[in-house]
């Protein structure tokens, strides 16, 4: 059963599972990421994660995630800058990591790993079959958002059941 502080910093993640289809079926259509759902992640988790933070006296963890979410910032820009992801992969990463870090040292690793690792898949699949071709761009925003889902989901099935 999760803590009170834990519950608190599961709200950000609430907000993310809620905006996860639209940011989905966007992607999908559009390839790309709109800042209007994927911005309002951060103050969420900074706030829930803060109020969380005061009620635990557990610093380490909120300054873990804020640590993991500027990495991930960081060479998400420098992957965009060599044109490997988009601007909104990258803020959707980082938001990905400011939620999972909070829980467990290990998550964003898995839920960013996961997410490429299922996006390459897609990508073989396609180019055997005829779909894609080299140099073909998919949106990574489903594939990030969907281990999101599942690395949170088994650290809370691990960890609270």
């Amino acid at each position: 059963m999760p803590s009170f502080p834990e519950t608190l910093a599961l709200i950000p993640a609430l907000y993310l599972l809620a905006v996860a289809w639209p940011l989905t079926a966007i992607d999908l259509r559009e390839h790309r990421l709109p800042n209007r759902l994927v911005l309002p992640v951060f103050p969420i988790a900074l706030v829930s994660q803060l109020c969380a933070t005061l009620v635990s006296g557990d610093w380490a963890r909120q300054l873990f995630a804020i640590l993991t979410a500027v990495i991930v910032m960081a060479i998400g820009i420098a992957a965009n800058y060599f044109d490997v992801l988009g601007m909104g992969d990258v803020k959707l990463a980082s938001a990905i990591s400011l939620i999972v870090a909070y829980f467990n040292l290990y998550l964003p690793v898995i839920a960013i790993g996961t997410a490429f690792v299922l996006a390459f898949a897609v990508v073989l699949v396609l180019l055997f079959r005829g779909k894609a071709k080299l140099g073909s761009s998919i949106p990574l925003g489903p594939y990030l958002l969907l281990s999101f889902i599942g690395s949170l989901g088994f650290d809370v099935f691990m960890n609270w059941v």
